[in-house]
């Protein structure tokens, strides 16, 4: 069987509260939204024991079923990398550095804020892998260096 990347993506928009990512078609979404599933497979795929390289990105699938903690801890990721380029955003920073004094609603607040959104949801996606790979890792197979 297979798991479409919407699977992924439904769990994501449920993580999320930007309305402008539902103004998209179904098909301009999953374009926008693929980059950032790419991005947390390549994070994720070491330690999970489905392989997330087996993969039909024309068909948008993985070719096998992903159980839910799987589809759970992609789309974690997907926030972190979909929250990544709003925190990045050079307009930001331009804004940060310009201001001499600190209001409650400054540009420079709302960077500092969205930095440590975006430090928490990747600190979540990582404690989400961490306890997936003592779930379902196999200590005989750790190699210890002495």
């Amino acid at each position: 069987m297979s798991t479409p990347y919407s699977k992924v993506h439904e769990m994501f928009l449920s993580k999320i509260t930007s309305y402008d990512i539902l103004n998209f078609l179904e098909i301009e979404r999953e374009e926008l939204l693929k980059p950032y599933l790419i991005s947390a497979c390549n994070r994720f795929k070491r330690i999970c024991k489905t392989d997330l390289t087996d993969k039909d990105n024309s068909l948008n699938q993985f070719n096998t079923d992903l159980d839910d903690e799987v589809i759970d801890i992609l789309a974690t990721g997907e926030v972190y990398f979909w929250l990544n380029p709003k925190v990045l955003n050079e307009e930001n920073f331009k804004n940060a550095l310009s201001l001499k004094d600190y209001s409650q609603h400054s540009p420079a607040n709302l960077l500092k804020e969205l930095q440590s959104l975006r430090d928490d949801v990747y600190k979540e996606f990582k404690d989400l892998i961490k306890q997936y790979s003592y779930d379902n890792g196999d200590i005989a197979k750790i190699k210890v260096k002495v």
